[in-house]
């Protein structure tokens, strides 16, 4: 919504060619924020040159993600779900050309409730209490999806889930 941090919107261009990256937030199980569905047409209409758009997905429900790759499909080069930092295993090209994952995953501590301490998150689980979380420094990972796209048609011809462990997090860091 007007006067939220952030743009929302990412227009790069370099070679002639246009990226685009689009954030959006979902509605289901999430803080109420303008519809995603309508928010994208707005800002699709207002882009006057094609190019690869990808739109960043950050939502909760599975349901809500699916329903915006089908929504999309054609029309962008890549809907990729974020939020849930579980990465799942249904990467795939949708009918008309987007590339599709429900949920990219996250980069993080592998030892760990979603990037945080484990014995935080639990004693905020076990107590009931508004437990303070802190960041687990551990092994860590670095999730994602590598994307093909064929830059004549701006549709996606590959995608595939990432995953790079590191096991010294402290040396990485210094």
């Amino acid at each position: 919504p007007l006067g939220t941090p952030g743009k929302g919107i990412c227009i790069k261009e370099k070679n002639n060619g246009l990226f685009i990256v689009i954030n959006l937030v979902g509605r289901v199980f999430m803080k109420p924020v303008d519809c995603p569905f309508r928010r994208i047409d707005e800002e699709l209409a207002k882009i006057d040159k094609e190019g690869v758009i990808i739109v960043d997905f950050h939502a909760e429900a599975t349901a809500e993600k699916q329903a915006m790759g089908y929504f999309l499909d054609g029309r962008v080069s890549a809907v990729l779900g974020t939020h849930t930092h579980i990465p799942t295993a249904d990467e795939k090209i949708l009918p008309k050309g987007t590339a599709y994952i429900t949920d990219v995953g996250m980069c993080g501590a592998i030892n760990s409730v979603l990037g945080m301490k484990i014995e935080d998150s639990l004693k905020r689980l076990l107590y009931g209490i508004n437990y303070r979380l802190n960041p687990a420094n551990s092994n860590f990972q670095i999730e994602g999806v590598l994307i093909e796209i064929d830059l004549s048609t701006y549709k996606a011809i590959r995608i595939e889930r990432i995953k790079e462990k590191y096991l010294d997090f402290d040396s990485m860091s210094s």
